[in-house]
C-alpha cells in the first residue's frame, strides 16, 4: 500500500491503524445518536478491525485517492471498467441512494442538479460518517465528513444521507455538467 498508493499519490495523512483503538490527533469528536435524547460521545470507542478496516484518512487524502482511481492512475483501464459495471441497488438501498447502481466497490449516483453521474464509496463507523463523490473523469471531487452519526431513527439516517448527498451534488455541479 505504501509503495503502490500512499507515497506516489502523496497521501501523507492516511495511516494504517493496526490494532490501535484510538485515532491519530488531531481529530474531530464523534457522537452517535442511539435514541431520543441519547447523544453519546463515542470518540474513544472506535472499533478496529485490524485485518480489514484499519486505514484512516483525511478528506484531502480521500479526495486525492478517489480522483486518482477515477482518472485512471491507479488501475489499468480494463480493471477500472470492471469496477464500474453496475447493477441496480435494492429497493431498501434505493431509499438512501435513489437511482443508485453498485459496481465492484463503487456506487454510481445521478447528479440531480446538473445531469450526469458521479462515483462514490461512502463509509464510517462509531460516530463518524463520510460521503464522497468524484466525476467519472476524476476532475471534480468532494468529501463530506460528519462527526455525528444520526442512527437513532430511520428518518434521521435518511435526513443525514440526503443532506450530505445534496452537498456532494452541489459541489460537483458547481463547475457545470458532469461527464459520466
Amino acid at each position: 500500500m505504501e509503495d503502490r498508493i500512499l507515497r506516489p499519490l502523496g497521501l501523507r495523512q492516511t495511516r494504517w491503524m493496526g490494532t490501535s483503538p484510538t485515532l491519530p490527533r488531531p481529530h474531530a469528536q464523534a457522537c452517535q445518536l442511539f435514541g431520543p435524547g441519547s447523544r453519546v460521545d463515542v470518540t474513544d470507542q472506535i472499533p478496529v478491525d485490524h485485518e480489514n478496516l484499519s486505514f484512516v484518512t483525511t478528506t484531502r487524502d480521500e479526495n486525492r485517492f478517489l480522483r486518482a482511481l477515477l482518472d485512471g492512475r491507479l488501475l489499468p483501464a480494463r480493471q477500472l471498467a470492471k469496477m464500474k459495471q453496475t447493477v441496480r441497488v435494492s429497493a431498501e438501498v434505493q431509499k438512501l441512494w435513489p437511482d443508485g447502481r453498485y459496481g465492484l466497490g463503487l456506487v454510481e449516483r445521478p447528479l440531480r442538479s446538473c445531469g450526469g453521474t458521479y462515483w462514490s464509496h461512502e463509509g464510517g463507523d462509531g460516530g463518524y460518517t463520510t460521503l464522497n463523490g468524484v466525476t467519472g473523469d476524476g476532475r471534480r471531487s468532494a468529501v463530506v465528513s460528519m462527526s455525528e452519526a444520526r442512527g437513532d431513527t430511520p428518518e434521521h439516517i435518511l435526513d443525514q444521507e440526503n443532506a450530505a448527498s445534496a452537498l456532494i451534488d452541489h459541489a460537483l455541479c458547481a463547475g457545470g455538467p458532469s461527464t459520466p
